[in-house]
């Protein structure tokens, strides 16, 4: 499954169009989408959005793949753990 991820990047997303540093919440958003397994992660290190195959374990951004390396929380957990970042998150990022 990992190369029908990375192929759809590739494919679909010839141009950087700030998917790492402003649109990374919609780029996690449209491949979770895409596939349905995938789930969207917050990286509280760097402040970035990924999505995560909880099956292979590989995170996905615009870059493709990535091995856990960083401090990740499912993005739906935030609400619970830190509702003040989840709420910041949502004005700053999603809408």
């Amino acid at each position: 499954m990992k190369d029908k991820i990375l192929e759809f990047i590739k494919r679909r997303f010839p141009e950087d169009c700030h998917w790492t540093d402003g649109n990374c919440y919609w780029f996690a958003y449209i491949l979770c989408s895409r596939f349905e397994f995938l789930n969207i992660y917050y990286d509280s290190i760097n402040g970035h959005f990924i999505a995560w195959d909880g099956v292979s374990s590989y995170y996905y951004d615009y870059f493709g793949k990535h091995e856990k390396n960083m401090e990740v929380v499912k993005f739906d957990d935030l609400l619970y753990l830190d509702t003040s970042l989840y709420l910041r998150l949502l004005r700053d990022c999603k809408n």
